[in-house]
């Protein structure tokens, strides 16, 4: 790596408005010299570099700038491990990956949580295993990483319940907030105009968000509902909502409207209205092909660049969470429908994407 200390020198002294005779005066050299460290005609004497750090009130590695490179070294990894997160199946080049980064920086928190996303990913390939070493690894890794990194709490708890630690589980989440102390609700009470406004709209975005996520485990976990007409009305007046309030191309939310049309096809299957199914089936592969397309553009960095909410109540609003849509989702809500009707999904060349691998 080569060293431009002279014109980091340059760069902070500028930064802080003083003349080259200020920091000559101040280390006890002349001007002459601190013009040559800048014109990278020489160094400063290495017995000086503290006292040049302390000047600037920088760290002796940033003066050297170390990191910068470290941590545009990181980057690196992470913008990675991030395209590997999104689109490959198999997580094995990037559990490979997140420890060669590991090696290079141990103990890196912005590291660990990538390798712990890959592991607990692997993990659910391997459900069902007894042990599953993918799971067990990423369960230590998020319990380290917890008092610094709250987000682990949401895999942590969901690798605990899979794998029987239910108790566990349950102590862990009574500890947190309850909803009404929850960041985006105490951010919506914010008065100022501009920030108010798009913390609200934040606000409303991600309890919508997590609203159909807990209606759709409230359903699926409730056998006197999860079948029922008032199950299938409770998720088609969710769905309308989302519709009305996220009416729009560029933001992902596709994968939430897929979700609940999934779920009405199978709810409509148990129902044994199978005009429906197919309805709802095909609204959701509808949704599918939006996200994919989305999703796309995010990855290759083509999103257009009025790609945000054109509604007045969130047209200020930054991207919440987005579920990841995959192709395995559709296999589940037809699998208990009669063969004539599975069938006539199965071979619509319309959805053959989705079902390459059968």
């Amino acid at each position: 790596m080569q060293v431009n200390i002279g014109e980091k020198i340059r760069e902070l002294r500028k930064r802080d408005g003083r003349k080259q005779e200020d920091l000559a005066n101040a280390l006890g050299v002349t001007a002459q010299a601190v013009s040559r460290w800048e014109a990278n005609g020489g160094y400063p004497d290495m017995n000086m570099i503290p006292a040049i750090a302390n000047y600037f009130h920088v760290t002796i590695d940033s003066l050297f700038g170390y990191n910068n490179d470290r941590e545009m070294r990181i980057k690196e990894y992470q913008v990675k491990a991030s395209q590997l997160l999104m689109t490959d199946q198999d997580m094995s080049q990037c559990i490979s990956l997140m420890r060669e980064a590991l090696n290079e920086f141990p103990g890196e928190n912005k590291l660990l949580v990538l390798l712990a996303a890959a592991l607990n990913k692997q993990g659910w390939r391997h459900k069902g295993e007894d042990p599953n070493p993918f799971w067990d690894e990423a369960t230590t890794l998020y319990e380290q990483l917890l008092p610094h990194e709250q987000s682990s709490i949401v895999p942590l708890l969901s690798i605990y319940s899979q794998t029987g630690k239910v108790e566990k589980a349950v102590d862990l989440a009574s500890k947190q907030p309850g909803i009404n102390h929850c960041k985006e609700v105490l951010l919506a009470n914010i008065a100022d105009a501009k920030e108010g406004t798009r913390y609200r709209a934040e606000a409303v975005l991600n309890l919508l968000h997590e609203l159909r996520v807990a209606l759709g485990e409230a359903i699926c976990w409730n056998d006197e509902l999860k079948s029922s007409r008032e199950a299938l009305d409770i998720l088609l007046a969710l769905r309308n909502l989302l519709e009305i309030i996220i009416d729009d191309e560029f933001t992902g939310y596709h994968s939430d409207l897929c979700f609940i049309d999934l779920e009405c096809a199978r709810i409509a299957g148990d129902l044994k209205e199978y005009d429906d199914v197919l309805k709802y089936f095909d609204k959701a592969f509808d949704q599918y092909i939006k996200y994919k397309e989305w999703h796309d553009m995010l990855i290759n960095n083509t999103m257009p660049k009025d790609a945000d909410f054109k509604s007045a109540l969130l047209r200020n609003a930054k991207l919440g969470v987005i579920y990841e849509l995959d192709s395995e989702f559709f296999e589940y809500p037809i699998s208990d429908l009669p063969k004539k009707i599975k069938e006539q999904i199965l071979k619509n060349q319309k959805y053959k994407t989705l079902f390459a691998k059968q």
